[in-house]
């Protein structure tokens, strides 16, 4: 554009410079033809020397005009002498008038505004005027003449002027135009650094949300439209092309109704508030999937004040809620198995000591009973000693308990059927449980023989009974079970909390009762726990099948639903099954 401007520029002022040229010399043509004229006219009267001389100063309105007469085949050229334009003097034989008239040619012909040469060759501008044919002369010519370079001397010089001015113009339009297309190339390469910085961080910011799995959002509060990014439509698991969300109300169906009010008040209490605000809420994906997400906005206000907009992100947390829930729950599982591992070595400890202790107590009371005795003592006094005697053999039983419990002890392994075994146990059972409670069994005629000590079998089941017998309140039903099966995936134990697999013989013993409320579903397995009144029961029958399973490497599972029973199940594995057993075919029957 500037070179356009410098072109048109200097065009205009050549065009005015040849145009000024033009005038100049045609106002120098009038100046001559008048002065030229009015010499004419004068000449034709016969003038005096003074006269003469006065008319010849007022046809010199330039110092450097030159005047010629040319009469009779002579020609005269006067010149000024002086600056004064008093003196004239004779040049000489003038050169610019015509030199001879054509044959019928008239003088008249020769009027006119020449440009001609001198002797000496210098360019003359002649204003040449014949007097008329009626004069006393018909030949008479006179001219007034310039020089044709002194009448443009004023047009060169502004001319030169102007020229000038283009030229410092046109150099320092040059100089302006380099140093603008130098200053435009740098901020051309300045902005193509930023933008290529900011492409840069912006893919940068891309590849972090990516990688991070959020979504950025941002829901304007004047026009009421909701602008989401791809990654956004990727957590909710839509197709922007097939339902695209642009307002609040669309945003809102994709939360479930019990999660939207509280999002609706964060959202509410950041901008009045004027403060960034965290939430969390669930959504229905596109896919029906349930999801959890935690959003993290910030509102923007205007200068007045006035809400603007609030921009946020979004992040699908619900795989690192679950994984924190695992971790929690394994946590919980870890401090519940070093509890009941320390609970074990404990009664271990006191169950030796203590039972060293009662060596000393049942031999005394013993020998104490045959000394009274064999001195003629009163009976009574004997009874005192039978009586220590009693109560040291139940505390020999509740050692030998805690031992099982720190699974100590000796075992003698035997081949045991479990319905064998199960049959016989009801037999003992049935007389022991109240009007109103019975006692069923269901067992797989199928299943293995197991290779463990039948009286560790023997314990298990009565405990088990006994617990469930105590658990029903009235009328109900005991239900002794038996299967083979598979755990595929893994379970958790009830009662060491580990994690297990595999192939079990699953014998279950289920009631009608009150069930276990969840909050002591931990402590059931721990010894001396019970929450039954004082004096109704030691608290350890489920640890002592907690000692009697893990002493196998078996496992416990429990399920209860408080007012509608439980069901406590040992799961003692394929390890124990008798040889001839563990050789056949899996079963296809799986429990979780």
């Amino acid at each position: 554009m500037l070179t356009i401007a410098l072109l048109l520029l200097g065009g205009s002022n050549a065009w005015s410079l040849l145009q000024q040229y033009r005038d100049v010399e045609q106002e120098e043509e009038n100046r001559l033809q008048a002065a030229a004229q009015r010499l004419a006219d004068l000449m034709v009267r016969r003038l005096l020397p003074e006269d003469f001389r006065a008319l010849m100063a007022s046809v010199r309105y330039a110092p450097d005009v030159r005047v010629s007469v040319q009469t009779g085949g002579e020609r005269f050229e006067w010149v000024p002498a002086g600056s004064d334009g008093e003196k004239w003097e004779v040049a000489g034989a003038t050169a610019f008038l015509p030199g001879h008239i054509e044959g019928g040619q008239t003088a008249s012909l020769l009027s006119g505004v020449y440009g001609v040469y001198d002797a000496n060759g210098e360019e003359l501008l002649a204003a040449v005027r014949a007097l008329p044919a009626a004069s006393i002369d018909a030949t008479l010519l006179v001219g007034v003449a310039r020089p044709r370079a002194m009448i443009h001397v004023n047009w060169r010089r502004m001319a030169t002027w102007h020229l000038g001015l283009f030229l410092a113009t046109l150099l320092s339009s040059v100089f302006a135009l380099s140093a603008l297309q130098h200053r435009q190339r740098r901020l051309d390469a300045l902005r193509a650094e930023r933008h290529a910085e900011q492409r840069a961080a912006s893919e940068r910011l891309r590849l972090a949300t990516d990688a991070a799995g959020l979504g950025v959002w941002e829901y304007d509060l004047v026009g009421g439209r909701l602008r989401w990014d791809a990654s956004t439509y990727a957590l909710y698991g839509i197709d922007p092309a097939v339902a695209a969300v642009t307002t609040y109300e669309d945003w809102s169906q994709h939360v479930l109704p019990e999660d939207l009010p509280a999002a609706e008040a964060a959202l509410q209490a950041s901008i009045r508030e004027r403060h960034q605000f965290r939430v969390d809420f669930r959504i229905r994906r596109g896919d029906g999937q349930i999801r959890m997400l935690s959003a993290l906005a910030q509102p923007l206000f205007t200068v007045d004040g006035s809400p603007l907009s609030v921009i946020g992100i979004n992040q699908d947390v619900t795989d690192r809620i679950e994984a924190e829930r695992l971790q929690d729950e394994l946590r919980n599982r870890l401090a519940r198995a070093a509890r009941m591992e320390i609970l074990g070595a404990m009664a271990a400890g006191v169950a030796h000591d203590f039972n060293n202790i009662l060596v000393a107590i049942l031999g005394f009371s013993g020998l104490g009973r045959t000394v009274v005795r064999a001195a003629g003592g009163s009976e009574r006094m004997a009874s005192y000693f039978e009586e220590i005697e009693t109560a040291g053999e139940r505390a020999r039983a509740l050692v030998q308990q805690l031992l099982v419990f720190s699974r100590g002890g000796t075992l003698h392994v035997s081949v045991v059927a479990v319905a064998d075994e199960a049959r016989a146990l009801a037999t003992l059972l049935a007389s022991s449980f109240p009007a109103g409670v019975t006692l069923s069994m269901r067992i797989d005629e199928a299943l293995p023989d197991l290779d463990i000590d039948p009286a560790h079998l023997h314990r298990i089941l009565v405990n088990l009974c006994q617990n469930a017998r105590n658990a029903i309140d009235g009328p109900g039903e005991v239900r002794i079970s038996a299967q083979r099966v598979g755990i595929d995936p893994v379970g958790i134990c009830a009662s060491c909390h580990a994690e297990f697999a595999g192939e079990f013989v699953r014998i279950a013993v289920s009631d009608e009762g009150c069930g276990i409320p969840q909050d002591i579903h931990d402590r059931i397995f721990e010894p001396f726990f019970t929450t039954r009144e004082p004096g109704m029961g030691s608290g350890m029958g489920l640890a002592v099948v907690h000692g009697l399973v893990h002493l196998y490497q078996g496992h416990v599972q429990m399920q209860s639903v408080p007012g509608q029973g439980s069901t406590l199940a040992i799961l003692l594995p394929r390890s124990m099954w008798h040889a001839a057993a563990a050789g056949k075919e899996s079963p296809a029957s799986t429990a979780g």
